[in-house]
C-alpha cells in the first residue's frame, strides 16, 4: 500500500558476486546446513549473479530475495524452501533443480529452462519487491512481469504448488504433473499441456485458449469460467460436465462414435477391402480424433488405420494387425496391444502410460522396392511411463526423447533401437538384447547387470 502511493525509480546497480566469490560462499553454506561450526546461511539478497554456475549446488533455505540471476546455470540444483522472493531467473538453466517449498513471488523466470525440476508447493503468485535507497525514496527491484512466459517446465512436478494469476504464457509443460495446484487467472494461453495431470487443480478463470491438451488429465479439476478457445482437446480425459461455465468457442474435442456418418462395422468391411486392394478400392478406417475407450477391437486387421489424437483408454488391440497404423497424439492410456503386429506403427507424440505391449511385433518395415530401407516403428516424444514391453520385439524402434519412466522392457528385443535423450528413470532392461542399442543423452538409464549376477 505504500509503495503504490509514492513515485518508484529504478535502482542502483546491485553489488556484483563473481564465481570465486560464489564458491567461497557456498562451501560456508553448505557447512550451515551440515551444522558444522563456521558455517554460514548463503545470502545474496539485492546481489547480481548473473551468468554464474550454481551446478548440483545444495542450496536449500538460501537467501536470495530480489537477486539477479539472469543466465545463470542451476542444473540439478537443491533450493528447497529458499527465498527467491522478486527474483530475477530470465533465462536460466534449472533441469532437474529442486525447488520444493521454496517462495518464488514475483519472480521473473521468463524463457527458463525447469524440464523435470521439482516446484512441490512453491508459491509463485504475483508480488512486488521495492526498497528504500540512499535518500530515503522507494526504488522498485523488480519488474513486476512475474512468470515463466517462453519457458519449459516439461516432466516438471508441480504438485500442490501455487500459481495464481501467474503467465505460462507459450510454455511447454508437456507430462507436468499439476495436482492440486492453484491456477486461478493464471494465464495459460498458447501453452503445450500434453499429458499433463491436472487431476484437483483449480483452474477458476484460467485463460487455456489455444492450448493442446492432447492426452491431458482433467478430471477432478475447477474449470470455472475457463478461457478454453481455440483449444485442443482431443485425446484428452475429463468429465462430462466440466465444461459448462467455459468459453468452449473453437475448441476441438473427441468425437463419439454415435456421431460417425459409418457404423464400426461398414468402416471396418471399407478398411478391408482397401487392404487387399492396395487402396484401390475402399476405404482406409479414419479414427482420428474420435472417441473409442474401453472398445474391444482384438484380433481385427487395422494395418494403416488413422487413430491420430483418438482418446483409446484401455482400448482392447490384443492380437491385432496394425502395422504401419498412425497414433500421432493419440490416448493410449492402459490400451492392451498385446500379441500385436505394430511394425512400422507411429506413437510419436501419443500419450500410452501404462499401456499393454507384452509380445508385440514393433520391429522395423522393410519397404518393398526400395532396397535395404526399413521403416522404424516410431515412439518419438511419447509419453510410456509405466509401459510394459516385456518380450516385446522392437528392434530399430525409435524412442527419442520418449518418457519411459517404470517402463519394464523384460526379456525385450531391442537390437539397435534409439533412445536418444529419452528418459529412462527406474526403467528395466533385464535380459533384454541391447546390442547397438544407441542411449546416448538418456536420462536415468542404469544397465542391467548379466543374467545369472
Amino acid at each position: 500500500m505504500v509503495a503504490s502511493a509514492q513515485k518508484l525509480r529504478e535502482p542502483e546497480t546491485p553489488e556484483a558476486i563473481d564465481q570465486p566469490t560464489l564458491d567461497r560462499l557456498y562451501v560456508l553454506h553448505d557447512r550451515y546446513l551440515s551444522g558444522i561450526e563456521g558455517g554460514r546461511r548463503l545470502n545474496l539478497s539485492l546481489c547480481d549473479a548473473s551468468h554464474l554456475n550454481f551446478d548440483g549446488m545444495r542450496l536449500d533455505d538460501a537467501e536470495l530475495r530480489g537477486a539477479r540471476l539472469r543466465h545463470s546455470s542451476m542444473v540439478g540444483t537443491s533450493l528447497d524452501r529458499a527465498n527467491l522472493f522478486g527474483a530475477d531467473l530470465r533465462h536460466c538453466e534449472m533441469r532437474q533443480c529442486s525447488l520444493a517449498s521454496a517462495d518464488l513471488r514475483g519472480a521473473i523466470m521468463r524463457g527458463s529452462n525447469l524440464e523435470q525440476a521439482n516446484l512441490e508447493s512453491v508459491d509463485a503468485r504475483s508480488g512486488m519487491l521495492v526498497r528504500k535507497g540512499a535518500a530515503g525514496e522507494l526504488e522498485m527491484v523488480n519488474d513486476g512481469q512475474a512468470g515463466l512466459a517462453e519457458g519449459s517446465l516439461r516432466e516438471a512436478n508441480l504438485t500442490g504448488a501455487k500459481f495464481s494469476a501467474h503467465s505460462f504464457c507459450a510454455t511447454d509443460l508437456t507430462n507436468a504433473v499439476l495436482r492440486n495446484a492453484k491456477l486461478t487467472n493464471a494465464d495459460l494461453s498458447n501453452c503445450t499441456l500434453r499429458g499433463v495431470q491436472f487431476e484437483g487443480a483449480d483452474l477458476t478463470s484460467a485463460n487455456l485458449s489455444n492450448c493442446v491438451l492432447h492426452g491431458a488429465t482433467m478430471r477432478s479439476a475447477n474449470l470455472a469460467q475457463v478461457n478454453l478457445a481455440g483449444a485442443d482437446l482431443n485425446a484428452a480425459v475429463f468429465d462430462n460436465d466440466t465444461f459448462d461455465t467455459c468459453n468452449t468457442e473453437g475448441a476441438s474435442f473427441p468425437r463419439k462414435l454415435e456421431n460417425l456418418d459409418k457404423g464400426l462395422k461398414e468402416i471396418f468391411k471399407a478398411h478391408m477391402i482397401w487392404i487387399e486392394s492396395l487402396g484401390s478400392k475402399g476405404r482406409q478406417a479414419d479414427f482420428a480424433g474420435i472417441d473409442l475407450s474401453d472398445l474391444s477391437l482384438d484380433e481385427m486387421e487395422l494395418s494403416a488405420a488413422d487413430f491420430s489424437r483418438a482418446l483409446m483408454l484401455g482400448t482392447a488391440f490384443q492380437s491385432c494387425r496394425l502395422s504401419m497404423a498412425q497414433f500421432g497424439s493419440a490416448n493410449c492410456m492402459e490400451a492392451n496391444f498385446s500379441h500385436s503386429n505394430l511394425r512400422g506403427a507411429s506413437f510419436r507424440r501419443a500419450v500410452a502410460s501404462k499401456a499393454n505391449f507384452r509380445y508385440a511385433n514393433a520391429e522395423s518395415m522393410p519397404i518393398v522396392g526400395v532396397g535395404e530401407t526399413r521403416w522404424a516403428t516410431g515412439f518419438a516424444n511419447a509419453i510410456l511411463d509405466g509401459a510394459t514391453f516385456e518380450h516385446c520385439r522392437l528392434r530399430e524402434a525409435d524412442f527419442t526423447e520418449a518418457s519411459l519412466r517404470f517402463a519394464d522392457f523384460r526379456g525385450a528385443d531391442l537390437r539397435r533401437a534409439v533412445f536418444l535423450d529419452a528418459d529412462l528413470t527406474n526403467a528395466d532392461f533385464r535380459d533384454a538384447d541391447l546390442t547397438q542399442t544407441d542411449f546416448r543423452g538418456a536420462i536415468g538409464f542404469d544397465p542391467p547387470l548379466p543374467s545369472g549376477r
